[in-house]
């Protein structure tokens, strides 16, 4: 793909080779791991005193309905497979709602976890 319709490398990511991207938006060092069609993001401010991770609302809005699912998903980040709870495993969409987010600086408390002064 191109950066004119994958500016932020995510097809670059299969999950076993490539595994981890970053970017910088605004002042946050954003990480994004996985692949090719699950994948994680967190980002930190310049002094790393604040860790933002997105998490999915569709995970957290299911959580609990079926005792049967598994609460991690095995992804592999920078190399290393990782059982990462379900709510942190985003979606392609999830991850370009993340972005905007970003973008604008605002974090609606569905969709991240917030660590760290403000």
């Amino acid at each position: 793909m191109t950066d004119e319709t994958d500016p932020w490398g995510l097809d670059d990511l299969d999950g076993i080779a490539n595994t981890l991207i970053t970017h910088r938006i605004g002042e946050w060092e954003v990480m994004i791991g996985g692949g090719p069609d699950r994948y994680v993001l967190t980002a930190q401010n310049p002094s790393g005193t604040r860790i933002v991770n997105a998490i999915s609302p569709a995970a957290t809005a299911t959580e609990g309905d079926d005792e049967d699912d598994d609460d991690t998903i095995d992804l592999t980040v920078g190399d290393q497979a990782i059982d990462y709870p379900r709510e942190y495993v985003l979606d392609r969409s999830e991850v370009l709602d993340a972005i905007e987010d970003l973008h604008t600086g605002q974090f609606p408390t569905d969709r991240w976890g917030i660590t760290g002064d403000a």
